[in-house]
């Protein structure tokens, strides 16, 4: 009851942007033994919100929001964990206040040409898309297309890019990349347009694959960050039955595929609330309609994220490989030298320190998609989500070469 009432005051209450933020801290959390390990559920909760797990396996130190209210709870499991109490940041508001302030260039700046040295509202984003198209309209070898697939429950379309040549070949592999499922994300968006920039360069991953890139797949979601919430991480629908006082669903924990078992939530106040039922919300549906219309034809696909630095292929549902490990394993190999060496390679479950259930990339898996991967993108720096605007153009060369790594192996094959 007391968390229930600490959401409808968050929400019902009318606040400035990031204020909801004043007073939450950010924990590092340092595990040191497989026994804390095992026992990390202890430090979990609806209401903390981790920017990266834990994990002591790969010695990575997670990064967890919590809020005043819960303060004398946390560092108590702290202690019974034997877990050093080690605060990273005092108050978030005053942090992101400090991020905003470093801002070099507005973000609303409408006569602001799209040139991946800034992060774009979602307008931006279409209007740069719908340029795309109209700048291959009369290319007699390549072909793009704007795709609207759905609405948001606030109105927004959802979009994608389709990408190929004008071979007339309509059933040549698909290559899907999605970014921006988890909002707060920007970074991704702009990594995930530099890949649409690249691959029409690229004739022969033209003429082996169709490309369909998805840039935003949380419309709503994004929006929230830029004018209210910076650190939101779910959708903004009503659909539950406390829609209004705690909207939202966390979309990577919103797919059919163990639904709703680990590291997911059925409360509707979580930030890992993963819906009424399975495909609620109509992103996950965009991405369930691509699997069930291409099915075997898709063959590679990408999930951009900025979780902390990781290279992950499934399953995140279990703590074990898929079938295609062998291939996982050695091509992520080959990406983890593009992207960096301190990219942690792994199942996804052990890359991330945790289980989760719903995700996408465990969905398309068990529909038989060949490659399938987690970037979880890192920083230069380490705080996490918030990447500087000056680290961008570096980050998204290296998930292009990644990605384009990828789909050279499928056309390959």
């Amino acid at each position: 009851m007391f968390v229930l009432v600490y959401f409808v005051l968050a929400f019902v209450s009318v606040f400035a942007k990031n204020e909801f933020y004043i007073g939450h801290r950010v924990y590092n959390v340092k595990l040191t033994t497989q026994e804390q390990q095992d026992q990390f559920y202890l430090l979990k909760s609806d209401i903390v919100d981790y920017w990266r797990k834990p994990n002591f396996k790969h010695n990575v130190t997670g990064r967890a929001m919590v809020p005043p209210s819960h303060y004398l709870w946390f560092e108590e499991k702290l202690q019974e964990l034997d877990i050093e109490k080690d605060i990273y940041i005092e108050d978030v508001y005053n942090y992101l206040k400090d991020k905003e302030s470093k801002t070099q260039s507005p973000r609303n700046d409408e006569s602001r040409d799209f040139d991946f040295t800034g992060y774009y509202r979602y307008y931006q984003v279409l209007e740069y898309m719908r340029t795309f198209e109209e700048d291959y309209a009369n290319s007699t070898d390549i072909k793009v297309s704007y795709v609207e697939a759905g609405i948001t429950d606030e109105g927004r379309p959802l979009v994608y890019l389709e990408i190929t040549n004008n071979d007339g070949n309509e059933d040549k592999p698909i290559a899907i990349v999605e970014a921006a499922i988890i909002p707060r994300e920007w970074v991704t968006v702009s990594a995930a347009l530099n890949i649409a920039r690249e691959v029409v360069d690229q004739r022969e991953l033209l003429a082996g694959l169709k490309w369909i890139i998805i840039p935003v797949l949380n419309p709503d979601g994004y929006e929230y960050t830029h004018t209210n919430l910076r650190l939101w991480s779910k959708t903004r629908s009503t659909r539950s039955n406390l829609g209004f006082i705690c909207p939202g669903v966390n979309i990577n924990r919103n797919f059919g595929f163990d639904w709703l078992f680990s590291d997911s939530s059925s409360s509707p106040c979580s930030h890992l609330y993963g819906g009424i039922e399975p495909f609620s919300e109509p992103e996950t549906r965009i991405i369930q309609t691509l699997v069930e219309e291409n099915g075997t034809r898709i063959k590679m696909y990408i999930s951009l994220q900025n979780g902390g630095g990781y290279i992950a292929y499934p399953w995140q549902y279990e703590r074990a490989a898929s079938g295609m490990f062998r291939q996982h394993h050695l091509l992520g190999r080959e990406m983890r030298s593009i992207l960096g060496e301190d990219y942690i390679l792994d199942i996804g479950s052990l890359a991330a320190g945790d289980r989760a259930s719903g995700t996408s990339t465990d969905y398309v898996m068990d529909h038989d998609v060949m490659y399938t991967f987690s970037i979880n993108i890192e920083g230069q720096g380490d705080d996490g989500v918030i990447v500087p605007e000056t680290d961008i153009v570096t980050i998204i060369d290296k998930v292009w070469r990644a990605v384009a790594l990828v789909a050279n192996t499928v056309v390959a094959t």
